[in-house]
């Protein structure tokens, strides 16, 4: 979840409504007690019934730094190491600079005297599906702390060769990235509902400085957007998969510009013309396509 103050109960409300769809988390690291983090996840992934992935930001410098948090290395570690306990079977303690659990403090006096904790409920998983993005510095410590790294929809594939270098080639393991996808019946409509809904979006972007790249939106959309019809896009997805390995994407269709109908149509139009192309690979065109 994105674009909104309250991403978990958006969240929850839209495991409660699927069935089938994966529901995705972004919680920013770095900013507030993790142990927090770790009680909504596992709320929302019993609801979901176990179909929860957390893609976990590690925010920018101006962002933790308007929280009175920390976007460093030890605090991103020191985060996972709390979301992977919280989220394990047995009751733990953790302490170091960045969190002391139990909390001992005259406000939470549920844990006093004790020496450690359970977050309940645990989440559905035996084990939560856990991913870092951001920039250079999330690849890093998503391969200090072995989880996988989701490459930042506005990264260029140039900026993301060298996150991705190293990464299982073979399936053994999940590689995702993330991308902005302008889909429409032809690429000139594409391209037309992505200059109306980027320009906003990316300047909220260079303000809280997640984006330092061209303003212009001929230079910001190459290398970076996923823009066109279904065979376009089709086409733009395994130049990723054949260059950095990826096998997972996570695609924004949605957008706050972007007219309720277009989005519905997009979300349609990218199930049917070119979800099939990778869900049923080597099958007819006859029976792949659909549009």
């Amino acid at each position: 979840m994105g674009f909104n103050s309250s991403s978990p109960v958006v969240a929850a409300g839209i495991a409660q409504r699927t069935e089938f769809v994966r529901v995705g988390v972004m919680p920013i690291l770095g900013l507030v007690n993790a142990i927090y983090l770790a009680e909504e996840v596992a709320c929302i992934d019993n609801i979901a019934a176990g179909r929860a992935i957390v893609a976990a930001q590690v925010p920018s410098a101006e962002v933790a730094r308007g929280w009175g948090g920390s976007n460093s290395a030890e605090r991103i570690i020191d985060d996972v190491a709390v979301l992977r306990k919280a989220w394990g079977p047995n009751p733990f303690s953790h302490k170091s600079d960045f969190h002391t659990i139990p909390m001992e403090n005259e406000i939470h006096v549920e844990a006093r005297g004790l020496d450690k904790i359970s977050i309940q409920p645990k989440p559905a998983q035996l084990e939560m599906p856990l991913w870092l993005t951001g920039d250079a510095a999330a690849a890093s410590i998503a391969r200090q702390v072995g989880v996988p790294y989701l490459g930042a929809a506005q990264l260029t594939l140039d900026e993301l060769r060298p996150l991705y270098e190293g990464v299982p080639t073979d399936g053994s393991a999940i590689v995702p990235l993330s991308r902005e996808v302008f889909i429409a019946p032809t690429t000139e409509r594409a391209y037309e509902l992505a200059a109306n809904a980027i320009a906003g979006l990316y300047e909220a972007f260079r303000k809280d400085g997640t984006y330092s790249g061209p303003s212009n939106f001929d230079d910001m959309v190459k290398d970076r957007f996923v823009i066109g019809n279904p065979d376009t896009c089709i086409e733009q997805l395994y130049r990723y998969q054949n260059e950095l390995g990826v096998n997972y994407v996570v695609a924004r269709l949605a957008y706050h510009d972007m007219h309720p109908g277009e989005t519905a149509k997009a979300i349609q139009l990218f199930g049917q013309g070119v979800v099939p192309e990778f869900r049923m690979f080597g099958m007819p065109d006859e029976i792949r396509k659909v549009v």
